[in-house]
């Protein structure tokens, strides 16, 4: 059987924390009955030949991204990527984790892969200086949006689009590949009529849940990192969630444990990577938990008002920050620290300044242990005031390890979902956003906006 990663439930549960903030055995073992059916339709999905996030790694898809990455390599010095939200959160985490710190200032780091950049956000200055600083005939775009109709994601592309034309004529189409929802969507159409290298998405993975598909997948083959790696940590831990009786299933033991915590005493639930590398997983994380589990209503149509917040924080930089809040202010986290137990490399501390024993004592050691002592220390720290946490673990930063993580809060949002019966997959409260935008820029279909928001909702309205 292969490794899975480490999960320490300890500091959530009873008897480990003080007064009555810690979780009783008991409450998980009253949902025993319903973590055995969300387990039943956790492997019917992994089983299913409809993609999912459950199933990524056995996708057809995946071969072909494979395939047009090994094609264009050597071909373009820049890696443009175009999208928002799922579409660029989690392949931005996959680059920060794997390749070097420095990727695109030092060529013998990339060896011969591209540099990597990313559009995604409607900022007008953003998208004017990536343009000042590429070359449009050593660059390859990559657009991504399941819908094609994104707004932010159809600017950047027009105008990305028109600036490969004017410099590159009918040779544009060769700089650009799409991946975007399998079907006959805007994307899949505009693709065809120009054209364009297209890549799948699975109709059934959402956008928050699809960065092992194509979406990351061939951004990670490009710049010449493990694909099949990173789906062998995702299949590992996924296969031992979907099979494991409940008391030896990490994920689903994990997952209700964070589902007790919260309906009991928490509503804020923090992620503190302690690592550079990982900290971009935590800004991935906060979509895929915030906008999964944020719900009106659950699936009987009761409004329940769901979720809890979502935060990233980055240890140890942020002991100095958020700890005191953490420490000392409201009772209403759960913290999940993420532990490298091997960084890439040794970093001794070498003996300086001795006469001076307030950091004279620091040498002799590696700056892994300091920063693992950090997390240790904080999570102790906050066990004395009864404030919860958990630890996952692992052995070290590679594709296996980082595809395991990413699945298992991918796994652990569905059961929460599940716990709280709702649909975890859409995202209402997003969409009256979307549409309020469409009216005021004009889109056809959607009538203009004849009076301000505030009047049509009988908002109050002070000078």
């Amino acid at each position: 059987m292969k490794s899975l990663l480490g999960i320490d439930l300890s500091r959530m549960l009873g008897g480990n924390l003080g007064g009555d903030s810690g979780l009783a055995a008991a409450e998980l073992e009253a949902l025993a009955p319903r973590l055995e059916e969300i387990r039943t339709k956790l492997a019917a999905m992994v089983e299913s030949e409809t993609g999912t996030f459950a199933n990524t790694f056995r996708r057809p898809e995946v071969a072909a991204a494979k395939a047009l990455a090994t094609r264009l390599t050597g071909s373009f010095d820049d890696f443009l990527l175009i999208g928002i939200g799922g579409s660029t959160w989690g392949t931005i985490a996959i680059q920060a984790a794997l390749c070097h710190g420095f990727w695109n200032d030092r060529p013998e780091l990339r060896g011969g892969r591209p540099r990597f950049h990313v559009l995604d956000n409607s900022d007008p200055d953003a998208l004017r200086e990536m343009l000042h600083v590429l070359a449009p005939g050593r660059t390859l775009v990559n657009i991504v949006s399941k819908s094609g109709t994104t707004a932010e994601t159809a600017a950047n592309f027009m105008a990305v689009a028109d600036w490969l034309r004017r410099a590159l004529g009918e040779r544009w189409r060769e700089h650009v590949v799409v991946t975007t929802d399998a079907g006959q969507g805007l994307l899949q159409r505009l693709a065809v009529r120009e054209g364009l290298a297209v890549l799948d998405i699975p109709p059934k993975t959402g956008g928050r849940f699809s960065l092992l598909s194509n979406v990351g997948l061939f951004p990670a083959a490009v710049l010449g990192l493990d694909v099949d790696a990173l789906l062998a940590g995702a299949e590992a831990l996924t296969l031992d969630a979907a099979r494991a009786p409940w008391r030896e299933n990490r994920v689903l033991c994990a997952s209700a444990a964070a589902w007790l915590w919260f309906r009991r005493l928490g509503s804020v639930h923090v992620l503190m990577p302690y690592s550079r590398r990982l900290r971009y997983v935590a800004n991935w994380y906060v979509q895929l938990w915030g906008e999964s589990l944020g719900k009106r209503s659950d699936r009987q149509g009761r409004v329940v008002h769901s979720g809890s917040t979502p935060l990233g924080a980055l240890g140890a930089a942020d002991q100095h920050s958020l700890l005191q809040l953490f420490m000392e202010g409201p009772a209403d986290k759960l913290l999940t620290f993420v532990r490298l137990e091997a960084f890439q490399g040794a970093s001794p501390i070498p003996r300086m300044f001795e006469e001076d024993p307030e950091v004279a004592y620091l040498a002799g050691h590696d700056l892994s242990e300091l920063i693992n002592a950090e997390q240790e220390s904080t999570a102790e720290a906050l066990q004395a005031e009864g404030r919860g946490s958990r630890t996952l673990s692992l052995p070290a930063l590679d594709a296996y390890w980082l595809g395991q993580l990413f699945q298992f809060f991918m796994l652990e949002t569905f059961v929460n979902g599940e716990l709280l019966d709702i649909n975890t997959f859409d995202q209402p409260g997003v969409e009256a956003g979307k549409i309020l935008t469409y009216q005021r820029m004009g889109r056809p279909g959607f009538a203009p906006l004849e009076r301000p928001l505030a009047d049509r909702l009988d908002f109050p309205v002070r000078d």
